[in-house]
């Protein structure tokens, strides 16, 4: 009779413990599905979701909506997307592996590591007052984008896209990145001395993914796969152009306003700024792993990596706060969100595949946060 009694005892705590998260799951469909959107100027076609709240033994992985606009094969929780700048953490992270086997040290210039490559053009690549600061821009500047080097997608960003739109296919190289750089007198248009300030550049990972290959004495995809995706066994995260895709299911469309990317735009001009593709269980185990002090040991460095030093931007890393609740991550231009709390325990990372969405962007990940917490 007592076995009896504690047997329903404990079924019924069961059912109990049950209740809530059923309701939060049916909380959070309803808040991804209503965040779709059929606007023909601003489609949201799909959402990919990937929520963990650790303390209330909470996951959530899910995918909605359809492949396209066009095609309503329904999306996969794993289906693969651009993941843009959330790349940088992946490209800060091995400049610190490499600072940690004392290869170089943060304050080491660029020039000095990579010597003065044609296509770079330390000699000129940044004037300020008719003065040139190229040769003194340091490791540390490059990570927390404090160079002060202009940037090729912000401060040309109609140029750019005007120079897209007439090769739409073109595979670019980081030597064309350059060439571009220069082509629009960006090394002319320099923001302030390198330490003087915070401007986000991606010129600054360009450098980094320089350095990369050179001391690690291979392509940058081999190091992303070699130094971090098989050790945290991210088996469906690739540098997109640059080897095959490792994830064989079907690439829900990503859109730029009402503009088709996926099969319009050959998207290999952010390298090691914002090349990978991945999904949002992958960038979690990434999180995790990277937080778990698995892929950066040295305390001080991992320290300077999540530390605000202007902005709220640590080495590849932006700080944000919601209710006051610091969370580490970055966020992609082509939608694409990863934050991490590690003292909660709760990881969002989600894509929405639209550059410019219908409604404001924090105030969406911000409502995501109030339903797991």
């Amino acid at each position: 009779m007592k076995k009896t009694t504690l047997l329903l005892v404990l079924f019924t705590l069961a059912i109990v413990a049950m209740v809530p998260a059923q309701n939060l799951n049916q909380k959070l469909d309803s808040y991804f599905k209503t965040h779709l959107s059929e606007s023909p100027d601003q489609p949201v076609a799909n959402i990919l979701v990937y929520l963990e709240n650790e303390k209330k033994d909470f996951v959530y992985h899910k995918g909605f909506g359809n492949l396209s606009v066009s095609d309503d094969t329904a999306v996969s929780p794993n289906s693969p997307f651009k993941t843009a700048s959330i790349t940088k953490l992946f490209t800060a992270t091995l400049m610190l592996q490499l600072v940690e086997e004392g290869k170089f040290k943060l304050d080491d210039t660029a020039v000095k590591l990579i010597g003065d490559q044609t296509f770079v053009g330390f000699d000129k690549l940044m004037m300020l007052d008719g003065k040139n600061f190229g040769k003194v821009i340091t490791v540390r500047q490059l990570l927390n984008h404090t160079s002060g080097l202009a940037d090729i997608f912000t401060d040309t960003q109609e140029e750019f896209m005007n120079l897209i739109f007439e090769n739409p296919q073109k595979q670019w190289s980081v030597a064309d990145l350059f060439e571009t750089y220069y082509q629009f007198g960006l090394h002319e248009r320099a923001h302030f001395k390198p330490g003087d300030d915070f401007y986000y550049s991606d010129m600054n990972y360009f450098l980094l993914g320089l350095i990369i290959e050179k001391y690690r004495e291979m392509p940058l995809v081999k190091a992303y796969r070699t130094y971090i995706l098989e050790p945290v066994g991210m088996s469906n995260t690739y540098l997109e152009y640059h080897e095959a895709a490792t994830n064989t299911l079907a690439f829900p469309s990503l859109y730029m306003g009402d503009i088709e990317v996926n099969t319009n735009i050959n998207t290999s001009f952010d390298w090691a700024g914002g090349g990978l593709v991945s999904t949002t269980y992958d960038l979690n185990l990434f999180m995790k792993a990277l937080f778990g002090k698995q892929l950066i040991k040295q305390e001080d460095l991992f320290h300077a990596m999540i530390t605000d030093s202007r902005d709220r931007y640590g080495f590849g890393m932006f700080l944000y706060n919601f209710d006051d609740v610091r969370f580490y991550g970055h966020s992609g231009f082509w939608g694409s969100d990863v934050f991490y709390n590690p003292e909660e325990g709760i990881t969002m990372v989600v894509s929405v595949n639209q550059t410019n969405l219908p409604y404001k962007h924090y105030e969406f990940v911000n409502g995501i946060y109030q339903l797991v917490k």
